[in-house]
């Protein structure tokens, strides 16, 4: 059984994920019928086979953590609309992907830098970044990253155990693989997978599958910005703080270079250009001023500039804020 889908939790928790789901309820009578490897791999192949045929009009895996780690997931395809939504939660961090079949995707704002960027921009409503792409497979998304119930019945199920028919018809398969965490894989009467359950070392995450036509929607256009734009805004964040830091760096530059002596006008400006590219190229810039140089930068969404000037004047530089 894969367990590539909840590899997240084990990166985030510094420990190997299993999928764990909630014990079924008692049955009034269950009959047991222990199954070896090959038989156990051919069982769940079989029934990957009816669970498939029950995702084409879409469906969805929740997900819930517990042990040495809280957090929950879940996962929908709404194949009408072209969209996987993926969200995952441990603790009080939290990641969100919207995959738009040949539109792009969305994915939510976590960084310190990104947050800081959308109130640049006087947007701090903003959470997703929207990134286009005409080459976004939403179907691929979902084969590599989700819990398909196909993969999750078919990768690493070649292991002895056994399987309980329920008196309702539904059964649950159960099975340790090569590693000891323990699987119990419950499906419905007509052979669909309802839930997945596993333990290992003290991690327990329930997963529950549900089936049917999915309508998801997607950020609002007020809390999206583009991933362009946000880019950019990121350059902006420490605005203030580069142009100063470009006058005095490019100020001491030329103090430096005139070695007690008169700082000449061209060494000066080459320093300032020289440091204003050093420190943040992509905002910074520079004119030539009489006795010096002018430092500046202009926020592009709210006009607000911030400007610095570099004089000489015999063996001094000063700096000043315009």
């Amino acid at each position: 059984m894969s367990k590539s889908r909840f590899a997240v939790l084990a990166m985030t928790a510094s420990v190997t994920a299993g999928l764990l789901g909630v014990p079924g309820a008692a049955f009034a009578t269950d009959t047991a019928t222990t199954l070896p490897a090959a038989e156990m791999a051919a069982a769940l192949k079989g029934l990957a086979t009816t669970s498939t045929a029950a995702l084409k009009d879409g469906w969805k895996a929740t997900e819930t953590i517990s042990g040495l780690v809280a957090g929950s997931g879940l996962f929908v395809v709404d194949p009408a609309g072209g969209i996987a939504y993926d969200k995952f939660q441990v603790g009080s961090a939290v990641e969100i992907q919207y995959v738009v079949d040949r539109k792009g995707t969305y994915t939510n704002l976590t960084d310190p830098a990104s947050r800081a960027a959308v109130k640049v921009m006087n947007r701090p409503s903003v959470r997703f970044a929207f990134m286009p792409s005409a080459t976004t497979n939403m179907q691929r998304y979902v084969a590599e990253n989700g819990p398909d119930p196909a993969t999750v019945l078919t990768e690493d199920t070649k292991h002895a155990g056994t399987k309980t028919v329920h008196d309702d018809g539904s059964a649950g398969y159960a099975y340790k693989d090569g590693d000891g965490t323990a699987f119990t894989v419950n499906v419905t009467a007509d052979g669909v997978l309802s839930t997945v359950n596993v333990a290992e070392d003290g991690l327990q995450v329930a997963v529950t599958f549900s089936y049917g036509a999915q309508h998801q929607a997607l950020p609002a256009a007020s809390a999206t910005v583009s991933a362009a734009e946000l880019k950019k805004a990121v350059a902006y964040r420490n605005m203030a703080e580069d142009v100063k830091a470009a006058a005095t760096k490019g100020a001491a530059a030329a103090r430096k270079a005139a070695h007690g002596r008169t700082v000449k006008m061209a060494v000066l400006r080459k320093a300032v250009r020289h440091a204003a590219v050093k420190t943040n190229a992509t905002i910074i810039k520079v004119t030539d001023i009489a006795g010096g140089a002018q430092v500046y930068a202009t926020n592009p969404w709210t006009h607000k500039t911030v400007a610095y000037t570099v004089k000489a004047g015999g063996k001094r530089v000063v700096v000043h804020r315009k």
